[in-house]
């Protein structure tokens, strides 16, 4: 089990008692939790506390939880938090499934839960872009576009119940064109560590009007600070979109030979590098199309696998690829989509079916969606896609999974960064199924490609007896990355430090500067101590739990 670091700075039961009282006093007797309990946004079966749903072999408890309204709050519930020597852990809307939930890196953690800050700033449809504060879902942003009949397209997560503003940080990703959330995050406004108030990019400049339109602002560019870090509380940020297409084709690719990997994800990872391909093509194997299947079809996919439904144990490779090909799924699918003018549809999908000749039995097939002459299509006017290239937040992606104990589903991703010609992508694969497989763990595909990588995500479902097994695969999947020189681009809470140790170039120099900044920025280490491995040169190592 990972190591657990003890913080000097930590706050004694009255100093946190002294705090949340005085937490109180600024956001109101209602907005404070006294434990971990309640007052969580809602999430899996309706629960409201904080805290990781999914636990791999140790729980990370969070303390009691401040629900501030407005970045003024924040900012006095930041110096209180100086004042009294308190850790907060911070989150928008607590979902990161899979990653540790609104869990903290170090126990009893008061969570600043950010919720409540649920306002829209401003939504722009001539220069398609958005201002958020980090209360805003996915789900609150798609239907105010809808409610004001703005023909804009959001690029949304799998799940589309968390915070747009969370998502980014967490380089998060969609499947429309803006699919790289981070990349297309434009202006910050932050909560620094001492509770001073920091605008990013053009938005140093009052009542600026490019604010959420140039990024780059004048002089260091500081937004990439607050992404996957623990330097600040983002308040504020701008996110671009698409403009709504007149045209959509939806198109997949599906190949029957498990190695037909290697030249699949070459030929999309070149289309995309030429600009053919605009979206991330989702890739995914037998087993995690037999778990879509299953999902849509429980009655005839269930039964057939038997006590491996409840996914405590390894299903046989046999029975998945006997049980796919009575369905008629193949070993890989990968789908994406063509958006704009209709014009441009037919020239791009005849360029598409002509690359795709040249990997080994493909086959594609297509469906193109046309909006009326001089109108734009709405998202819900498109057949959906397992997810959601339409930019229609959903929450079918959660449908499997429960808290129970007995009879729950679970799940984890593991998720490193891979070159994109497909034949490391191949190669990692065989490695992480094996590794999966002797841990009595199933590997589900889940790949999400882009032009000059690939997020290869380990995404296993587990009964919750298998919690146990977790760790250990984890920990065998990273070290089979590092041997191949890769590594994850996030991680399970649980996991922080282990990744953070593989930043060893140059005597861990990333480290060093992460360090120093935190230092600088944050000396009483209050804000999300461990999170990314970030820590204080004063964290002590003494009374690490292994």
């Amino acid at each position: 089990m990972s190591e657990k670091r003890t913080i000097p700075t930590g706050a004694s039961e009255p100093q946190l008692g002294d705090f949340l009282r005085f937490a109180a006093t600024i956001v109101g007797d209602e907005n404070v939790s006294q434990d971990s309990s309640s007052g969580a946004p809602a999430g899996i079966e309706g629960s409201c506390s904080y805290g990781d749903p999914f636990p791999l072999g140790r729980t990370h408890t969070p303390g009691p939880a401040v629900r501030p309204a407005t970045v003024d709050q924040v900012r006095e519930v930041v110096r209180a938090a100086n004042r009294f020597r308190v850790h907060l852990w911070t989150i928008s809307q607590g979902k990161n499934l899979g990653y540790g939930g609104s869990a903290p890196v170090v126990d009893g953690s008061v969570v600043l839960d950010l919720h409540r800050m649920n306002k829209i700033i401003e939504i722009n449809e001539e220069y398609a872009y958005a201002i958020v504060e980090p209360g805003v879902r996915f789900m609150d942003l798609y239907d105010e576009i809808q409610r004001r009949k703005l023909n804009l397209w959001l690029s949304v997560p799998a799940v589309g119940w968390g915070s747009v503003i969370g998502n980014t940080l967490e380089r998060g990703i969609g499947y429309t064109p803006e699919a790289a959330h981070y990349k297309h995050q434009c202006g910050m406004e932050v909560v620094l560590p001492d509770g001073d108030l920091l605008r990013t990019g053009m938005g140093v400049v009052e009542d600026s009007k490019v604010w959420p339109l140039y990024s780059g602002g004048f002089g260091p560019g500081l937004d990439g600070l607050f992404f996957q870090s623990n330097y600040g509380v983002v308040t504020k940020m701008g996110i671009h979109m698409s403009p709504a297409p007149q045209a959509y084709t939806r198109i997949l690719v599906e190949v029957p030979n498990e190695s037909d990997l290697a030249p699949l994800t070459g030929a999309m990872t070149e289309l995309m590098r030429q600009r053919i391909i605009t979206n991330p093509p989702q890739l995914f194997n037998r087993l995690m199309l037999l778990i879509e299947a299953g999902r849509l079809q429980p009655d005839i996919v269930g039964p057939v696998l038997g006590k491996h439904a409840t996914f405590t144990h390894h299903i046989p490779e046999d029975l998945v690829n006997s049980l796919a090909d009575k369905s008629g799924l193949p070993a890989w699918r990968a789908g994406f989509a063509l958006y704009g003018p209709p014009e441009l549809h037919e020239p791009l999908l005849a360029i598409i079916k002509r690359r795709f000749e040249s990997v080994n039995n493909a086959k594609l097939t297509s469906e193109t969606f046309r909006a009326p002459p001089g109108e734009y299509l709405k998202g819900a006017d498109v057949a959906p896609d397992f997810l959601p290239q339409n930019g229609v937040p959903s929450l079918d992606q959660i449908e499997p999974f429960s808290l129970d104990r007995e009879n729950g589903l679970w799940h984890n991703c593991y998720s490193p960064v891979l070159p994109p010609s497909g034949r490391e992508l191949l190669e990692w694969y065989l490695g992480a199924k094996k590794i999966t497989a002797e841990h009595d763990l199933n590997f589900a595909a889940d790949f999400h490609v882009f032009d000059r990588y690939v997020i290869s995500i380990n995404f296993i479902m587990f009964h919750p007896s298998a919690e146990g097994r977790l760790r250990e695969v984890q920990k065998a999947l990273m070290e089979h990355s590092k041997k191949l020189g890769y590594m994850e681009y996030r991680t399970h809470v649980s996991f922080m430090d282990e990744t953070a140790a593989n930043q060893t170039f140059n005597d861990r120099a990333f480290g060093r500067f992460t360090t120093l900044l935190k230092d600088a920025v944050d000396p009483n280490g209050v804000l999300a101590p461990g999170k990314q491995g970030i820590w204080n040169s004063g964290a002590s190592r003494e009374g690490r739990r292994t």
